[in-house]
């Protein structure tokens, strides 16, 4: 079986590597693309030392989160993760593609129908752990993840073409990103800010320009495991954190002996045995210093 990782793993290196030796354990192939939290470049502070945090202290190794991603990508090579195309049956791709949030995803007249009147303007930030070495941080960050993806995308479409040339079956191409293509799919509107923090338009260029079948997308936590638009087929199947685990959740089977997105749903004999996870309580630390 190949598994499909839309990012946000882990936050620090080892717990990366510890998650994807798990997996590798369980999936002859594992495709991969970086998250945001999977690009943290962490330290120690005073409030992780309060909260019991078990922080691994990066900021003292990496310089910035473009070294973290070359940590991280080297850390998938070591350990046979895929973060490149490649065909996996005859005729059929999977395209792994990198992004990054840009703050004009959602128009502003989206954001003032779908959010409340007070939280359609606010600024939030919602990776303090994130540090790029370009000029406008952020708003750079997308478009060098983007001018990374050209290389690949192009690699693609030849094969695809070479393909098709030979033989008078169409290709599949299955792509994935961690951020949103476009701005209609779901996301949660009762967190203000997120809008700026969830997709790149200029994805779905690109992903359409290589004829993707599906587009399999991570970060929104929301909304359902498949929908289509414009006769693309985007599929969703978030973990998510604890509190938005749920009774049923499964691996979503997107290519089945030729067929995809297969109505019915590849099963096993005795399920997935998955169990949601109990939230934590986080204790109140107690005071330690001074009177009373």
């Amino acid at each position: 079986d190949v598994l499909v990782l839309a990012g946000n793993l882990a936050d620090s290196l080892p717990q990366l590597r510890f998650a994807l030796t798990v997996l590798k354990s369980k999936f002859r192939r594992i495709f991969y693309v970086p998250g945001n939290h999977d690009l943290w470049v962490r330290r120690v502070t005073l409030q992780t030392i309060l909260k019991g945090e078990n922080v691994k202290d990066e900021q003292r190794s990496l310089v910035d989160s473009v070294s973290k991603l070359l940590e991280v990508l080297q850390v998938c090579d070591e350990m046979g993760i895929e973060t490149a195309p490649a065909e996996v049956a005859a005729g059929v791709f999977v395209v792994p593609m990198f992004s990054w949030y840009s703050r004009d995803f959602v128009p502003r007249e989206r954001r003032r129908e779908m959010a409340s009147q007070t939280d359609a303007e606010a600024k939030v930030t919602i990776d303090p752990w994130i540090k790029w070495p370009f000029p406008c941080g952020s708003d750079d960050a997308w478009k060098f993840f983007m001018r990374m993806n050209e290389t690949a995308l192009r690699a693609t479409l030849a094969s695809k073409l070479a393909f098709e040339r030979f033989t008078d079956k169409k290709a599949v191409v299955i792509t994935m990103t961690h951020f949103l293509t476009r701005p209609d799919l779901d996301i949660d509107w009762t967190v203000p800010g997120i809008w700026d923090y969830v997709g790149c338009d200029g994805l779905d260029e690109q992903i359409r320009a290589i004829g993707s079948n599906v587009h399999v997308y991570g970060r929104a936590c929301i909304g359902p495991k498949k929908r289509e638009l414009d006769g693309l087929t985007y599929v969703h199947n978030y973990i998510g954190s604890t509190e938005k685990h749920r009774p049923g959740m499964a691996p979503f089977c997107i290519f089945d002996r030729g067929q995809l997105v297969p109505q019915q749903q590849p099963t096993q004999e005795k399920g997935f045995n998955f169990k949601p996870l109990e939230r934590p309580v986080e204790e109140v630390p107690g005071r330690r210093f001074g009177g009373g």
